[in-house]
């Protein structure tokens, strides 16, 4: 049954990602100029890096949830979103002009103002050595707060088509052309994969309490503190590439849940192609259902997000 259920899972994604493909304005003949301008410089690098990111977004969400053994934990719990976008901001700001070989440098910047954040509130909640999970999350909201205070103040100041262009960014999109950003996305998704894998049995304990980690050997102060910079590169890797999309971390790891239980080795890869799949398909939906003009991602995600974050509220309190 768990063999049927993986198998019907590959081939959802093989469907989602062929579809994403071949559906599109125009029509295509293969080997033409067209096909290899539009399919492999455009939909194609599109499709993966959408997979990846829905893929790596899921990933750390349930990581996250298995950190604070709290089903509604999501990748953008801890602030850095806010500090990738206040560094996206910063830059449109600035209007630096910086050419860097393979990085797209408003990446960068979203990347550093990430990684500052982390670093702030991991400091804020690192007691004598020991991470106060409370004090983290509370730490990740005020932090959150302020920088959103500071991109508004941002916004304030720059010129009309600077606001508006960290507003485009703010609603998260997959505009890629060319191999660049699937590239730089992909040691983050094999780190993550295979490091999760491989602490499957350490998720599973820490899953029921911390007292019984500890009680079969998991050293449960330095495992948290492991997960949490896991978490917080990858999900900074991921806002810097492509602004906060949210809700996937949410979605996608109750879906494996419902099929697989609390089984990590049988979780972290079906909740990363649940992922996948679900953004993917998404980007394909948010391509094409305006004629005119492209839906951003992070739109769409949150059009699907929000009724299910609401049923999963209900649902806990019914509990």
């Amino acid at each position: 049954m768990k063999n049927l259920k993986f198998t019907i899972l590959f081939f959802l994604c093989i469907l989602a990602f062929v579809l994403a493909i071949s559906i599109g304005p125009g029509e295509i003949s293969f080997g033409s100029h067209l096909f290899n301008d539009v399919i492999l410089n455009i939909r194609l690098p599109r499709v993966l890096t959408a997979f990846m990111v829905g893929g790596l977004l899921a990933l750390s969400g349930l990581l996250f949830q298995a950190m604070f053994r709290n089903s509604l934990a999501t990748p953008y719990t801890l602030g850095v979103a806010s500090g990738a976008s206040l560094g996206a901001a910063l830059y449109f700001l600035l209007g630096v002009s910086i050419t860097i070989p393979f990085f797209n440098v408003v990446s960068v910047f979203s990347f550093i103002g990430a990684l500052i954040c982390v670093l702030f509130v991991y400091g804020l909640a690192n007691r004598s050595g020991r991470i106060e999970t409370h004090t983290l999350l509370l730490s990740g909201v005020v932090i959150s707060m302020v920088c959103s205070s500071l991109i508004l103040f941002i916004q304030f100041l720059g010129h009309e088509r600077d606001a508006l262009l960290v507003v485009r960014w703010l609603m998260g999109g997959l505009d890629i052309v060319g191999m660049d950003a699937p590239l730089r996305l992909l040691p983050f998704a094999v780190i993550g994969l295979f490091f999760s894998i491989y602490k499957y049995r350490e998720l599973n304990i820490l899953y029921l309490g911390d007292d019984l980690a500890t009680s079969r050997g998991v050293d449960v102060i330095k495992f948290r503190k492991v997960l949490y910079l896991l978490n917080s590169f990858m999900v900074a890797a991921v806002v810097a590439e492509c602004g906060p999309i949210g809700f996937v971390g949410l979605i996608a790891p109750h879906m494996a849940k419902k099929l697989f239980a609390h089984k990590h080795q049988e979780l972290i890869p079906a909740t990363f192609m649940l992922g996948g799949c679900l953004l993917v398909i998404c980007d394909l939906l948010a391509r094409n259902i305006l004629q005119e003009t492209q839906l951003p991602v992070g739109i769409m995600t949150a059009l699907l997000g929000g009724p299910f974050f609401l049923y999963l509220l209900l649902s806990e309190a019914k509990s």
